[in-house]
């Protein structure tokens, strides 16, 4: 952890997020170097903070999600309805460089934290939300998760059968786009000193990654209809995940190139299909009449091995991009994933060290990295209000004591366990 300083190093974001979008865009910020103020409920936090895997340690109640999305940023809970912490949080906004929020449409400005509030404050700030369907258009106040983002851009529909992703797409995605966005609104106020508003919808960054059926939709004038992918793609062959004795591998071959070497690879009796009128190009391996067969006569030639194994070695040797599908728990082993150090240890109080994700921002001078243990709730609340505002330790005391802001009771007990985790 923290061996070079991040890009983002002395920005700051005012994180007004909860489950999964909006703490996963906030995670990369700060896995980036920018210094995140999670807002969360006194007494409850942020929901994440209840979502599965909920173990107690030591008498202290965290979550496996949690842990994964919120490391590294600071926990300030407060009471944000009260007067005196809607102060506390204009202080903040003045102080901040971002917002972001993914509560439901309305829900900030009925706060007093909406963009027009918020710029009011700061002129320059850049606030972002992201919601289920965006600010505007007919079902701008509707709520909505991830799945009905899925539901909404065709994204779901584009599998057969029709399926949820296995991860949530719609709130990684989203988050992503907010990444790239923030940091481009960024771009542009070092250049004019304008801040910006950014509103993001998961349906719009869902339907805005749609690849190949889609476009080709809207290029025929709405005249080909797409066709659900399941395991192989209709249109794209060899493109698909394809079944061999004891499992399944996925093969990608898409040019003429990698077509020569896997076909020689299959051997002789396959030679064929470098001159049959069905194979031959590229052009009519790409086509829905073309690619179930050659997805088949792929299929046959798989079922001659004993483990799938053994056809993935043969590929990948042969220079073809092959791979045997693996579950979580085997990938999370794979020399490819720890190599490049997307596993990494962690030391979480009340917890001990622990494996987490990596960060994938592999940069040669200012890399991502795992910044920090993901925070107790109200961790920071004493150190925000006097290191960023100037607060007294007697006024902060007297907000404590009133409920206005919050740290849960191990908080008392973390300097004595950073100690012992960090062998002081």
């Amino acid at each position: 952890m923290i061996n070079q300083p991040g890009a983002l190093e002395g920005l700051r974001v005012l994180d007004f997020t909860w489950v999964y979008a909006g703490p996963f865009a906030t995670r990369q910020l700060v896995d980036l170097g920018a210094e995140v103020i999670k807002i969360e409920l006194p007494e409850v936090g942020a929901l994440e903070r209840r979502y599965s895997l909920v173990i107690e340690r030591q008498g202290v109640k965290q979550s496996s999600y949690s842990l994964f999305l919120n490391r590294g940023k600071k926990s300030l809970s407060i009471d944000i309805k009260h007067k005196d912490g809607a102060d506390i949080v204009r202080e903040l906004v003045r102080k901040s460089d971002v917002m972001l929020s993914n509560m439901t449409p309305g829900a900030m400005d009925r706060l007093g934290f909406g963009y027009e509030d918020a710029k009011e404050i700061n002129p320059g700030i850049i606030y972002c939300t992201i919601s289920c369907f965006g600010q505007s258009g007919q079902y701008a106040n509707e709520p909505g998760f991830d799945l009905i983002a899925q539901a909404a851009s065709g994204w779901c529909g584009q599998t057969d059968p029709p399926t949820q992703a296995p991860v949530a797409i719609g709130d990684s995605n989203a988050a992503l786009h907010a990444t790239t966005a923030i940091l481009a609104a960024l771009y542009y106020r070092q250049k004019t000193g304008i801040g910006q508003n950014i509103d993001l919808s998961m349906t719009d960054c869902l339907f805005h990654c749609h690849e190949a059926n889609p476009p080709a939709y809207l290029f025929s004038e709405r005249t080909v209809s797409p066709v659900p992918i399941g395991q192989k793609h209709p249109s794209y062959a060899p493109y698909g995940i394809l079944k061999g004795q004891d499992g399944l591998i996925a093969v990608a071959a898409l040019s003429d190139g990698l077509w020569e070497k896997l076909v020689t690879a299959m051997g002789e009796d396959y030679l064929w299909l470098l001159t049959d009128s069905r194979t031959d190009k590229l052009s009519t391996r790409l086509t829905y009449e073309n690619a179930p067969f050659i997805h088949s006569i792929l299929e046959e030639w798989l079922m001659k091995f004993g483990p799938v194994q053994e056809a993935e070695d043969l590929l990948r040797s042969a220079g073809i991009p092959a791979m045997r599908i693996k579950g979580f728990p085997e990938v999370s082993r794979a020399a490819y994933i720890t190599e490049r150090e997307m596993v990494v240890k962690m030391k979480q109080p009340f917890v001990g060290e622990m494996e987490v994700y990596g960060s994938p921002f592999k940069m040669s001078q200012t890399p991502g990295e795992v910044r920090g243990h993901t925070p107790l709730l109200g961790e920071h609340s004493r150190n925000i209000l006097s290191g960023i505002l100037g607060y007294s330790d007697e006024r902060i005391d007297r907000l404590f004591e009133e409920g206005i802001i919050y740290r849960e009771e191990a908080v008392d007990r973390l300097d004595g366990e950073l100690k012992r985790l960090h062998g002081e």
